[in-house]
């Protein structure tokens, strides 16, 4: 499958590389929120390697370089188009010889209009080189997950203050989605998760469908961006058929966010004290380890798709994840035999590990190969110290019965009958966190499909000892459409409740106990890339859509319903099956159309994972966004802030303000390129010492002037797929 990070790194990498100053070296300048954009896509080597001396931030003051072309990365908002005008306009001398601009996103006529009028009025439009619109307004996180703004989204569209603005909210995630369909070269047949305010018969103030409003908003955005670049989208070659994209909400599944995942990283970002890299890519962690002294030392891990181990176990159970721990272990031990055993000091050699313990002792023995025993070791720390977690939270107790609670079912199949007196203790339980009894109390409601007694709600609170705003998210679950309390019935009136009874079958297949769970997106996913996703729960913005899609290809797969999505069923789909899964280690060659997956109020790391196991069982390239990936306990807390007071959100740019004198000359280079701080220009985009590494880059080929900025007006991708 193409990664989306690689996709974006090669559209921002040609931009860089297409711009080839007669004298040879160029600078690269960005704002705050593109620069971010730019960090989690690309290298700063790979950024060096194409003749650029400095990465710099036009937010700070800067020092000028007349003798140098400057590529430019902006948010086209007016705080960074007033800089850009200032920095051609602020002083006698231009900032840099030429300009090169690439705005994230489309600029607005207004911003359009203001720039182009600046420029002409001081006399220097023949500074401007190029202009475009680059549409990658959007930031990757993994090879299929991707995310947009604003991240406020799911106390603004799910909340109650009345000036959080939720259309505003909608309103940028169309465009930002955009910039993902521009960036796959898709023109997509968009569908949206009907939700109960769609009902006709509902009153009208009441009828705010958030994923109905963005699919319309997006919907025009995609037809106006076709209609003003008639060459997108991309022939390809073979002829592929159109992409779906998929709208739901926080709605569609209540428990997902509140369940524990038992996979690696699921886990690890659920019990672990983690904190999100710089470029937002991957997660920081410091772990405690043994040092040959004897002494306990610390060393900060980052866990990304750079790690080869990593991407191997993510999405593993935490007892595979172990096993295959030890499986390549044993593989290496293999491997390097002789090494392994002149390298044992402890006495007779060992020829396999057969559990952790057995795998750390070995591991202090091997100080030959510091590379494989760090990535190992980091592992090896991480899984010990999730399944202590999972030890001293209770969590085989809690996880066995949050089971029950989802799937209504125990792991025999068999209808649940004590639920309450299993939960009773455990929110008795000091050693359970209040947080896991809010999870816990908020899954008991959701599976109560007409609410809970209100006093038997309070009794279960008191229980837990639940406070403040963890009281509030219990009650706020109403606003994510679940029904909360409901009242006694009367004397002699009968109950609605209907009646459910399922027995698993002998031919099932049992998953693990702690995890049969099925996230609904799972199976929606499923149901779409088998067409038996109906209608009448996912609807069309174009009527023109509705017709059978042209890589229609088989039967159903087995446990999605003709009639709809079940969100019940434990029984395991075609997933499970694996028929075109590549050989380890060999790239999948995907066939038929893309499946984009957004899900509004953030996404879980069941439902990135359930992505990837779709993708692979069915052969298709599957991408899964929304507007963060929130961590069960900031779901939580977010919950708890639902009908509160919503601060307003500040843009990462700061304020514009007219520019200072120019700063003095005249420093090296060299001097202003070591690191950023908090008041330097000059940025890092990732780890690395910025040094400058062009020197071996291949010949610099002198580009002749482009049109002025006016001719190339609104003309969006025309240049990247024209």
């Amino acid at each position: 499958m193409p990664s989306i990070t690689e996709i974006m790194r090669k559209r921002l990498m040609d931009s860089i590389k297409a711009v080839q100053p007669p004298g040879k070296w160029k600078i690269v300048v960005v704002d705050a929120k593109s620069a971010q954009i730019l960090n989690a896509a690309c290298k700063m080597y790979d950024i060096l390697e194409e003749n650029v001396t400095l990465v710099e931030n036009i937010e700070k003051q800067r020092q000028p370089y007349p003798t140098l072309d400057a590529v430019y990365f902006l948010t086209p908002c007016r705080e960074s188009v007033l800089r850009l005008v200032d920095d051609f306009t602020a002083s006698k001398t231009p900032m840099y010889k030429a300009a090169h601009i690439h705005f994230t996103s489309g600029l607005d006529d207004e911003l359009f209009s203001e720039l182009n009028r600046r420029f002409k009025t001081a006399g220097v439009s023949e500074y401007i080189q190029s202009l475009k619109e680059m549409y990658v307004d959007f930031m990757v996180k993994e090879s299929a997950v991707f995310t947009v703004d604003p991240p406020s989204s799911f106390l603004a569209v799910y909340g109650t203050d009345s000036y959080a603005k939720p259309e505003e909210s909608l309103r940028i995630m169309a465009k930002q989605l955009l910039s993902v369909c521009a960036t796959l070269g898709e023109d997509p047949i968009i569908r949206y998760q009907i939700t109960p305010a769609d009902d006709p018969e509902i009153p009208r103030h009441q009828q705010f469908s958030a994923p109905r409003q963005l699919a319309s908003i997006l919907q025009k955005e995609v037809d106006n961006f076709c209609r003003l670049n008639p060459n997108f989208p991309p022939t390809l070659n073979p002829p592929q058929p159109r992409a779906t994209l998929l709208i739901v909400d926080r709605t569609v599944d209540a428990n997902a966010p509140f369940l524990h995942e038992f996979t690696y990283q699921a886990m690890i970002n659920d019990l672990l004290s983690v904190d999100d890299t710089e470029n937002g890519t991957g997660i920081k962690y410091t772990y405690s380890f043994n040092q040959s002294d004897g002494s306990i030392g610390t060393k900060e891990v980052v866990l990304d798709e750079e790690d080869s181990v990593y991407t191997s176990i993510r999405h593993l159970h935490i007892a595979d994840c172990t096993d295959r721990l030890i499986e390549e272990f044993n593989k290496f031990l293999e491997e390097n035999k002789s090494a392994v055993q002149s390298g044992d000091r402890s006495g007779a050699p060992k020829d396999a590990a057969k559990s952790l313990k057995d795998m750390k002792d070995m591991l202090s023995n091997l100080p030959q190969f510091q590379d494989m025993k760090a990535k190992y070791s980091a592992h090896l720390s991480i899984a010990q110290e999730c399944l202590s977690i999972f030890e001293k939270r209770k969590l085989n107790s809690l996880g066995n019965l949050e089971q029950n609670i989802a799937t209504g079912e125990t792991p025999d199949g068999e209808m649940p009958k004590t639920i309450v007196l299993d939960m009773v203790p455990l929110l008795d339980d000091p050693y359970v966190s209040s947080v896991d009894k809010a999870r816990l109390l908020m899954l008991y409601i959701i599976s109560k499909e007409n609410g809970i007694f209100e006093d038997d709600k309070h009794k279960l609170l008191e229980h837990a000892k639940l406070k403040g705003e963890l009281r509030d998210a219990v009650n706020n679950l109403s606003l994510l459409g679940v029904q909360v309390s409901k009242e006694r019935r009367k004397a002699g009136e009968k109950s609605t409740r209907k009646k459910k009874e399922r027995k698993r079958g002998q031919h099932e297949e049992m998953p693990y106990e702690l995890s049969r769970y099925v996230p609904t997106l799972k199976k929606i996913m499923d149901a779409q890339l088998s067409n038996t996703l109906e209608s009448s729960q996912f609807a069309y913005t174009r009527q023109s859509d509705m017709d059978t899609p042209d890589d229609y290809h088989g039967t159903p797969a087995t446990g999605i319903p003709a009639s709809g999505v079940s969100l019940r069923t434990t029984k395991p789909t075609t997933w499970s099956k694996k028929q075109n899964a590549a050989a380890p280690g060999q790239p999948r060659q995907s066939s038929g159309a893309k499946l984009i997956v957004f899900v509004l109020g953030s996404i879980t790391y069941s439902e990135i994972r359930a992505a990837y196991e779709i993708a692979e069982a069915y052969n298709r390239d599957i991408y899964i966004g929304s507007t963060d990936i929130m961590r069960p306990a900031k779901f939580v807390e977010q919950m708890g802030q639902l009908r509160l007071h919503q601060k307003p959100v500040q843009s990462i740019i700061s304020p514009y303000v007219p520019p200072s004198p120019p700063a003095s000359k005249q420093a090296s280079i060299l001097q202003h390129m070591p690191h950023v701080n908090s008041s330097s220009s000059h940025l890092s985009l990732s780890n690395l010492s910025i040094r400058s590494g062009a020197a071996n880059a291949a010949p610099s080929v002198e580009r002749p002037q482009e049109d002025k900025t006016e001719k190339k007006k609104k003309k969006g991708l025309k240049k990247l797929f024209g």
